[in-house]
């Protein structure tokens, strides 16, 4: 059985006893990330992020801690508010979801198409965007080479999506 440690509004923290062994657990809040497509390109934001005390490019990404909002309307509201965009067209791509590791995590990829520009957003979270682009499969490998984009799930997902995209043409 599971005992909580910790319970923030991001991540919860347990330890299970399994056979005389304690096995330590983080379980993430349910989020939602956007591919914001646009040609053969990805939208990819420039955030600084206060806690991090840094900036860095990232798909516009969002947690699910609105009640009774689904993950698409969050997604939804989470292209406005962090890249000034809404989208005619979506569609749930991928939903990565892990439960039983040492890091539990329930994330939904939605694909986003016939982006409209939207004014400015004021972003509730204080993150501050200094930059929007959107990015080759090229421009992409880039800047994990220069270490700007980190490999990481998000960028599995971002070239299952080239590798569809392109069997697709």
């Amino acid at each position: 059985m599971r005992k909580i440690i910790y319970q923030g509004k991001y991540l919860t923290m347990s330890t299970e006893d399994i056979d005389g062994h304690i096995y330590e657990r983080v379980t993430l809040r349910p989020g939602v990330k956007i591919l914001a497509v646009q040609d053969d390109k990805i939208l990819f934001i420039k955030e600084y992020r206060a806690h991090e005390k840094s900036a860095r490019w990232k798909l516009v990404t969002g947690w699910v801690d609105k009640e009774n909002k689904t993950t698409l309307q969050i997604a939804k509201e989470e292209l406005q508010e962090e890249a000034s965009y809404q989208a005619k067209n979506w569609e749930l791509f991928y939903h990565l979801q892990t439960t039983g590791g040492t890091v539990e995590v329930d994330t939904s990829y939605f694909i986003a198409k016939d982006l409209q520009q939207l004014p400015p957003q004021n972003n509730p979270d204080n993150d501050v965007v200094q930059e929007k682009k959107f990015l080759t499969k090229q421009e992409i490998i880039q800047k994990m080479q220069q270490k700007e984009i980190i490999w990481e799930d998000d960028m599995a997902v971002v070239w299952m999506y080239f590798e569809n995209f392109k069997r697709n043409q």
